[in-house]
């Protein structure tokens, strides 16, 4: 791996970090105003997507900070951040899409 490669992937990590730990914040204030939603339909179980959504966001941040600090192992931490990421902005998408339904 050259040089130039490695800090690319150092830079990923330094992206994904402070968006994760972003998102997790937007997904723990977005629960208490789901719960505020009429509990019918789609609203059971949005809040339960979105703490899954903010536990996948943390994880995420967790692992990208690792690999900022670590070094023998920090593609392999890298590359699985950014998977947890975007499985966090699915679930993300999911909820939206199920709060989009329930208010339609």
């Amino acid at each position: 791996m050259t040089q130039d490669r490695a800090t690319d992937r150092g830079g990923l990590s330094s992206h994904i970090l402070p968006t994760s730990a972003n998102l997790v914040g937007a997904c723990m204030c977005a629960i208490p105003l789901v719960k505020l939603l009429p509990r019918t339909g789609w609203a059971s179980w949005i809040d339960e997507v979105l703490l899954f959504a903010s536990l996948l966001f943390l994880a995420s941040a967790s692992l990208s900070y690792a690999s900022i600090r670590t070094t023998g192992q920090a593609e392999r931490l890298e590359n699985s951040a950014e998977t947890i990421f975007l499985a966090g902005l699915g679930a993300v998408f999911v909820a939206l899409l199920g709060l989009a339904l329930n208010l339609a």
